[in-house]
């Protein structure tokens, strides 16, 4: 399993912020629970590292950038790729999140 993050640079530049800086903040949270990033170019990409609690915390990770202000803005795709080959788009479910968050 892994997740890819490509950024919005125009957006973010808007805001007073550097795509560095945004790609920076994403890599602390997942360095903190033991996530390794596999690629750093033009996709930000993150996998798991075969332990039981990846999965959880992929996805405590993604849930708390949804509920943030800026990562729906900044974000240009998220995109959740499991074992199995499926895939999902996690940016397309931010309205979810955000509308729950304001309830």
């Amino acid at each position: 399993m892994k997740v890819e993050f490509t950024f919005d640079k125009e957006q973010i530049q808007q805001y007073g912020y550097t795509v560095e800086a945004v790609r920076q903040t994403i890599q602390k949270s997942f360095a903190a629970k033991g996530l390794h990033c596999i690629s750093n170019g033009e996709r930000l990409s993150f996998a798991g590292c075969g332990g039981e609690e990846d999965f959880s915390n992929m996805w405590a990770i993604l849930m708390a950038l949804l509920r943030t202000d800026w990562f729906p803005k900044f974000a240009a795709s998220c995109t959740w790729h499991d074992d199995d080959g499926t895939q999902e788009d996690v940016l397309s479910q931010a309205w979810k999140i955000q509308r729950r968050k304001m309830a």
